[in-house]
C-alpha cells in the first residue's frame, strides 16, 4: 500500500467530518420529532447527542478543509475552534449515556446529576485539550496526542453497551444500538493500541479512514433506535389493547370487576350453587353521604377512600367468591357457603365493622357510614339482573331506615320502588312550576311576652291532592338524592320573605330555617349563605338555622369548625330536637351555637312524667350557664306553657299558640304586633 500524503489524507478526513456532520443533525432532527411523538426522555438526550456531536464533526470538517486549501488560520481560532470541538464531542458522549441510562431505568436522572455530569464533562474536555497542547513542546508524537480522541469514547462506549446488556429492554432494536455502542468501543480500542504500541507506516491511512467505520457504526445506531421506536409503538399499542379489555370487566379505580363483569359472571355461580346444593348471598355495600366525602376531601381524597373500601373487601378473612364496584359508591360482594340467614345477617355485620373502620386519608380520620343490602339465591331470583336488582332495593330500603342499617330483600320492596320511581317526575314538575309554600309558625319570648320570630315549615300544594305534610313527599325526595334541590329553595324563599318584609314594614322578625344533614356537610355552605344573604341585601342575623343534635354530633370537628364560620359571618344557630341525641350535655359546651330547641317529645310528658322536668331542667340550667338562650316546641297546653316558664324556658312555640300559617296570615300578626307598638326583639335577645 503506497504511503498517504497529506492532502489525500486531509481530503478523507474532512469528506468523514461532512458526512458524519450531515447524518448527525439529520439524525437529531429525527429524534425530536420522535420525541415530541412519543413523549420518551431518553429520545431528547440523543438528540442533543447528536446535534452536540454534529457540530463537533462541523469543526473538524472546517479545520480539515482549512488546511486543504492551504488556508492558514490564526492560532488564537484554530484553537478555539478545537477546544469547542472537543467540549462538544464530550458533551455529546455524556447525553449518550445519560440517554442510555433513562432508556434502560426508564426514569431521568435527576437535575443534580445532569449537572454533576456536564462539569464533569467541562473538566475532562480542559484536560484534554491540554493534553493534546503538549504535544507543542515536543513531549508527544502526533498519534499519542490524538490518544484522547479515542480513549474516552471507548470507555463510555463500553461501559453504555454493557450496562445496555445488563439492563436491556426486550426486542431486537435495543440489542441492535447496545452491540453497535459495543463496536464503536472496541473499534477506538484497537486505535488506541495501535497508536501507543505500533510504528506503522499505514497509521495515516488507518487514523483516516476510521471515520468511515464510525459512519457504518452510526448508521446501525439510527437504524436500531427506529426498529426500538417501532417495537415500542407495537408494544405500547398491545398493551393499550390489553387495557381496554382490563377496563372492560375491570373499574379503572379500584381494580375490582365492574358492573358488566359481575353480571357476566353471576350465571357461572348459580349453576355452580345448583350443582352443589349452596346458596349464592348477593350483598351491597352502599357509602351514605359520599357527595359530602367528596367535598371535604377532594376528587382524589374520595378516590383514596374507595380504594381502601375494595382493598378491604378484597382482603376479608372470609374471602367472598367475587368483589366489583357497580357504581360510584355501591359495592357489590357475593359468597356461596351460606345458607342459614342468621350466618349470612353476621357476615355482613362483621364486614360492615371491616369497611367502616376509620380511614386515615391526607392525615384526616375519615369515619363511614356503610347500608348493606342483600339478595339471595334461590330465595330471590336465578339471574344476575334480578338478584342485582333486588339487593339495590334492599339497600335503598337500609339506607333509608337508617344510614348503617342492614336489611334483606322483602317482598313489596318492588312495589315501593316503583312508586318511587313514579313520583321522581312528579316532583321535579311540583319545583319547576313553584307547587311547594312555606308555612310560617310563630315564635313567642316568655319574658316580652310578644312575637319573636318564625320557623319556616314547608307544605306542598299538590294540583289534585290539596295541601300535604312533609311526612308525605320528603321521605321520597330523600331517596330520589332531591334533598339539596329543596334545601336550596326553602333557604331561596324565606330570604325573599324577610326582603320582602324589610321593605314593606322596615323591621326585620327572624326566620328560623331546618337544614339538612347534607346540606349541612357540603363543602360550600357557607359561601353559599354568604351570597344568598348578600344577593338579597339582608343582615345574617335574619336567618337562623337549625341542624339537628343528629347532624351536629356525626363529625363534631368539621361541624364546630362550620358552625363557627357561620356565627363569624353573623348567622344565628340553634340545635333542633335537643335531648333526643347522645352525650347531648357533654357536648353542649363544645358546640359555637346561640340556642337549643327542646324537642316536643320532653314537653308532650311534662305533665305525667316528672323525669322529663328534671332533665327539662337541667338542661335550661345548664343551656343558661353558657349563655345559649332555650326555646321549646309543640306546647298544646297551659298547663305546659306555665311548667316551661317556671323552669326558665325562654321562648316558646307550639300550636297553644299558633299552628304553622300562611305568608298572609303571619303578616298579619307582624301588623298586629305593630300597631300595638312592638317592634323586633333585638338580635341578642331574638336568638342568642
Amino acid at each position: 500500500m503506497p504511503d498517504l500524503d497529506l492532502v489525500t489524507s486531509l481530503a478523507i478526513e474532512t469528506l468523514t467530518h461532512v458526512i458524519q456532520t450531515l447524518m448527525l443533525l439529520g439524525f437529531a432532527g429525527l429524534l425530536r420529532f420522535y420525541f415530541k411523538s412519543y413523549q420518551q426522555g431518553y429520545l431528547s438526550d440523543w438528540s442533543i447527542a447528536c446535534l452536540s456531536y454534529g457540530a463537533s464533526e462541523f469543526i473538524r470538517a472546517v479545520l480539515t478543509s482549512s488546511a486543504l486549501i492551504g488556508l492558514t488560520l490564526p492560532d488564537w481560532a484554530s484553537q478555539s475552534l478545537y477546544t469547542s470541538s472537543i467540549f462538544l464531542h464530550y458533551t455529546a458522549l455524556t447525553y449518550i449515556g445519560l440517554g442510555a441510562f433513562n432508556a434502560t431505568k426508564d426514569r431521568d436522572p435527576s437535575k443534580l446529576t445532569r449537572r454533576v455530569l456536564l462539569t464533569l464533562t467541562a473538566i475532562a474536555s480542559l484536560l484534554t485539550v491540554l493534553w493534546m497542547y503538549t504535544n507543542r513542546a515536543g513531549q508527544l508524537t502526533v498519534f499519542e496526542s490524538e490518544l484522547p480522541r479515542f480513549v474516552v469514547p471507548a470507555l463510555l462506549f463500553l461501559g453504555i453497551s454493557l450496562f445496555m446488556f445488563l439492563r436491556i429492554p426486550p426486542g431486537f432494536g435495543p440489542k441492535i444500538v447496545a452491540f453497535a455502542f459495543l463496536f464503536l468501543a472496541i473499534k477506538n480500542l484497537i486505535l488506541s493500541a495501535i497508536l501507543l504500541f505500533t510504528t506503522t507506516i499505514y497509521l495515516d491511512w488507518i487514523i483516516s479512514a476510521q471515520g468511515l467505520f464510525t459512519i457504518v457504526f452510526l448508521t446501525i445506531i439510527m437504524v436500531g433506535i427506529v426498529i426500538w421506536l417501532l417495537d415500542s409503538e407495537r408494544s405500547t399499542s398491545f398493551y393499550a389493547v390489553q387495557r381496554a379489555e382490563y377496563l372492560h370487566t375491570h373499574d379503572a379505580l379500584t381494580g375490582v370487576a365492574n358492573r358488566q363483569q359481575l353480571v357476566s359472571k353471576v350465571p357461572v355461580l348459580v349453576d355452580y350453587c345448583r350443582s352443589n346444593n349452596q346458596h349464592l348471598s348477593v350483598m351491597l355495600f352502599g357509602v351514605s353521604r359520599f357527595k359530602s366525602i367528596n367535598e371535604r376531601l377532594g376528587i382524589r381524597g374520595g378516590d383514596q377512600v374507595l380504594k381502601e373500601i375494595a382493598r378491604r373487601l378484597q382482603h376479608f378473612r372470609h374471602k367472598p367468591i367475587a368483589v366489583a364496584r357497580i357504581s360510584g359508591d355501591v359495592f357489590a360482594v357475593l359468597f356461596d357457603h351460606l345458607k342459614s340467614r342468621r350466618h349470612i345477617l353476621d357476615l355482613a355485620k362483621e364486614l360492615q365493622q371491616e369497611v367502616t373502620r376509620p380511614i386515615e386519608v391526607n392525615q384526616r380520620q375519615i369515619s363511614l357510614s356503610v347500608g348493606v343490602g342483600i339478595s339471595r339465591y334461590p330465595q330471590h331470583g336465578v339471574n344476575a339482573e334480578v338478584l342485582l336488582n333486588k339487593a339495590t332495593l334492599a339497600l335503598t330500603e337500609a339506607k333509608h331506615q337508617n344510614a348503617s342499617n342492614i336489611t334483606f330483600y322483602e317482598r313489596g320492596m318492588d312495589d315501593a320502588f316503583s312508586q318511587l320511581i313514579d313520583m321522581e317526575p312528579i316532583l321535579r314538575k311540583a319545583f319547576k312550576h313553584n307547587e311547594f309554600v312555606l308555612y310560617l309558625q310563630p315564635q313567642f319570648d316568655f319574658d316580652y311576652q310578644q312575637l319573636c320570630g318564625f320557623e319556616a315549615l314547608i307544605r306542598w300544594q299538590h294540583p289534585e291532592r290539596g295541601l300535604l305534610s312533609p311526612a308525605e313527599f320528603i321521605p321520597h325526595i330523600e331517596q330520589l338524592g332531591l334533598t339539596e334541590l329543596l334545601d336550596n329553595w326553602v333557604l331561596e324563599r324565606a330570604a325573599e320573605i324577610l326582603k320582602e318584609w324589610q321593605t314593606r314594614f322596615k323591621h326585620v322578625w327572624p326566620i328560623a330555617v331546618n337544614l339538612s344533614a347534607q346540606q349541612f356537610q357540603q363543602s360550600k355552605l357557607v359561601e353559599h349563605l354568604t351570597e344568598l344573604m348578600t344577593r338579597h341585601q339582608l343582615d345574617a342575623s335574619f336567618l337562623e338555622l337549625e341542624i339537628t343534635e343528629t347532624v351536629a354530633m356525626s363529625d363534631l370537628s368539621n361541624g364546630m369548625e362550620v358552625i363557627r364560620q357561620l356565627r363569624d359571618i353573623g348567622f344565628k344557630v340553634a340545635i333542633d330536637d335537643f335531648g333526643t341525641g347522645h352525650s347531648s350535655l357533654a357536648y353542649l359546651r363544645s358546640l359555637p351555637i346561640n340556642k337549643i330547641k327542646i324537642d316536643r317529645s320532653f314537653v308532650s310528658e311534662l305533665q305525667v312524667n316528672r323525669t322529663d322536668a328534671t332533665i327539662l331542667k337541667a338542661m335550661i340550667r345548664l343551656a343558661h350557664g353558657l349563655g345559649k338562650r332555650v326555646i321549646a316546641e309543640g306546647i298544646e297546653t297551659q298547663d305546659q306553657q306555665d311548667i316551661l316558664q317556671q323552669l326558665g324556658c325562654d321562648m316558646m312555640q307550639g300550636y297553644f299558640y299558633s299552628p304553622p300559617i300562611k305568608l298572609e296570615l303571619a303578616e298579619q300578626l307582624i301588623e298586629n304586633e305593630l300597631k300595638l307598638g312592638r317592634e323586633p326583639l333585638p338580635s341578642s335577645l331574638a336568638t342568642a
